[in-house]
């Protein structure tokens, strides 16, 4: 009789399946947990851990409880938890080599969670993200304001004496220059007048005068037959005075310079005084844009840390690309070859996540997502990546809506866009300011805002429309006090409702935020006649100190013109005995001389 049953394999068969069964229900688990904490952990920078795992086969899926990514800058901090997470795979396409997950559940997902011990990794430097930015760049940072932010002006009256011993004065450098310039050439002009006729060599011109004079009484004719030595002499005496005339024309031009280069000095003091004025007090026109300095700042964080987002969740939409003549090629990690993709009748990418629920929760309340079509080779399947979040009735918020879509298929050209929504934000206790010079804050507000961003060719474009209703401020008291804070409180006191409006331009790393507010009328309307005031009181202390600070430079300069008038003085009187020889010898009695206006 036959046997039907080999027992021997049959043994072998049960044992197989008993040493899987074993693997699977005791190590399987503890093994894919270990590998996702692993390469989660050397992907983040920071500990990811989990608290169980449930891996199955029918159907294929896989089960998270109590996952925590840790926040890499701040290592007490989760960057995000989620309390569970469960997914399912195609299993046909497994065999393909393609994990294609049909839906994924997120729930209890939680932001910013204290931790109770370190996500650091042990040896592995903590960067913030300002020296990841540095390194990265490997260039030193400028102090810029960021966002294109500027912080609130002093609403004091400036002490100018410490505004001096920090400002360079442009009046001072002129001033300073024009002294080292009159001290040379007076150096030069007293070396050139020793060099010029003296009194000493007109005294001899005047001694052969009298010689040839003298000749007189032994007869006119005797004179007449010197005719030679008379002209010479005259030669010899109107090179002299030609001699003299040229320095002294030089000198008085060069006087009449430096005399116009002491009017410039006083010019460039009084613009000194303009420019520290405008400068250092707050200005009518300033109050243009004192909402941008009270709201620039909290929308500024609030675009950075959406730009952090985005650049951690970058690479899950998108590969390493590189560009090689006029084609894209995907750049591999360092050792691994390229996989060479044939045409598919329906191609689909190596991961796509075609569904994501999630259910996350913020300390208002619970927020409902989808996003769909999560895969880093959107070129492969022909779709961009879209999500939705949706919460209604929320604890001090009415309703929130974010959707948008993530455009990638074009590696060329891709387009990001998002749409925020907010209906009935109840506000309480915003501080919009924490500077000692005008402390304020958002008492009570209603809020309604909507966002619309779009991120093209690595350049973000976003526009701000938002209103607040049933409006209330606080003014903090604070130790300064001045007539253009005190009218600045004043206004606010009547506004109900304001509006503000922002248009944000440029890179993520770098971009420009330009905000308006019907609020800066009000403040405008209020405060102008004390700012008028203030600056005008600036102004006169400025010029009463500049002045004192620029006295004894002008003295010193005016002492070295001085000087070189003494000189001019001097070559007009040797000129003037020049010409007096001169008509002497002509026979003509000189009054005088010629008169020069030194």
């Amino acid at each position: 009789m036959k046997k039907f049953i080999r027992w021997q394999g049959l043994t072998a068969f049960v044992i197989i399946v008993a040493v899987f069964g074993i693997f699977w229900f005791f190590l399987v688990d503890g093994i894919v947990k270990g590998l996702i904490e692993k390469y989660g952990t050397n992907a983040i920078g920071a500990k990811v851990e989990l608290r169980d795992l449930d891996l199955s086969l029918f159907p294929a899926g896989l089960g998270l409880e109590q996952l925590q990514v840790t926040d890499p800058d701040s290592p007490m901090i989760n960057a995000f938890e989620v309390n569970h997470a469960s997914f399912t795979v195609e299993p046909l396409n497994l065999l393909r080599r393609k994990v294609i997950i049909k839906e994924i559940t997120l729930e209890g997902i939680r932001f910013g969670t204290q931790r109770k011990t370190s996500g650091a990794i042990k040896g592995k430097k903590m960067l913030t993200k300002a020296k990841k930015v540095r390194e990265k760049d490997k260039v030193p940072t400028a102090v810029k304001s960021p966002c294109g932010i500027m912080p609130l002006p002093s609403f004091e009256i400036p002490d100018v004496k410490k505004i001096l011993q920090t400002e360079q004065l442009q009046s001072m450098g002129i001033i300073n220059s024009l002294q080292k310039d009159i001290q040379e050439k007076k150096t030069k002009w007293e070396v050139s007048l020793k060099n010029l006729p003296n009194e000493k060599q007109f005294d001899a011109y005047r001694d052969r005068i009298n010689k040839l004079k003298s000749g007189k009484k032994k007869g006119i004719s005797s004179i007449l037959g010197s005719a030679s030595e008379l002209s010479t002499l005259q030669k010899d005496i109107m090179r002299d005075i030609n001699k003299i005339k040229s320095a002294h024309s030089n000198l008085k031009d060069e006087v009449a310079s430096l005399k116009d280069r002491i009017k410039e000095a006083k010019e460039a003091q009084l613009n000194d005084v303009m420019r520290l004025k405008q400068k250092y007090t707050l200005s009518p026109g300033g109050l243009k844009h004192l909402s941008k300095s009270l709201f620039g700042s909290r929308l500024c964080k609030l675009f950075q840390k959406a730009g952090i987002w985005y650049e951690k969740l970058r690479p899950v939409i998108e590969k390493s690309y590189k560009k090689e003549k006029d084609h894209e090629v995907i750049k591999p990690p360092r050792s691994r070859g390229v996989n060479v993709r044939f045409k598919e009748y329906k191609p689909l990418p190596d991961f796509l996540i075609r569904k994501a629920k999630a259910r996350v929760n913020l300390r208002a309340g619970e927020i409902l997502g989808l996003i769909q079509d999560i895969t880093p080779d959107q070129d492969i399947l022909g779709l961009p990546l879209k999500f939705q979040f949706n919460g209604d009735k929320l604890e001090g918020l009415e309703s929130i809506s974010l959707h948008g879509i993530l455009n990638h298929i074009s590696k060329a050209q891709p387009k990001d866009t998002a749409k925020l929504t907010l209906k009935g934000y109840k506000i309480k206790d915003m501080t919009l300011s924490g500077a000692g010079s005008f402390p304020l804050a958002l008492n009570n507000a209603l809020a309604d805002l909507e966002i619309d961003a779009i991120f093209k060719d690595e350049k973000i474009k976003a526009n701000l429309i938002s209103e607040f209703n049933s409006v209330s401020f606080r003014a903090s008291p604070s130790k300064e006090t001045s007539a253009i804070k005190t009218a600045l409180i004043s206004s606010l006191s009547d506004i109900s409702r304001f509006n503000v409006n922002a248009n944000v331009s440029g890179i993520l790393s770098d971009y420009n935020i330009d905000l308006t507010s019907d609020l800066d009328r009000a403040f405008m309307k209020s405060a102008n006649r004390a700012v008028e005031k203030q600056a005008l009181t600036l102004e006169k202390n400025l010029k009463m100190a500049v002045a004192a600070k620029m006295d004894d430079p002008f003295r010193k300069a005016d002492s070295g013109i001085g000087g070189l008038d003494l000189i001019g003085k001097e070559i007009s009187k040797r000129l003037n005995l020049g010409n007096g020889l001169l008509g002497n010898l002509k026979g003509t009695t000189s009054k005088g001389g010629l008169k020069l206006p030194f």
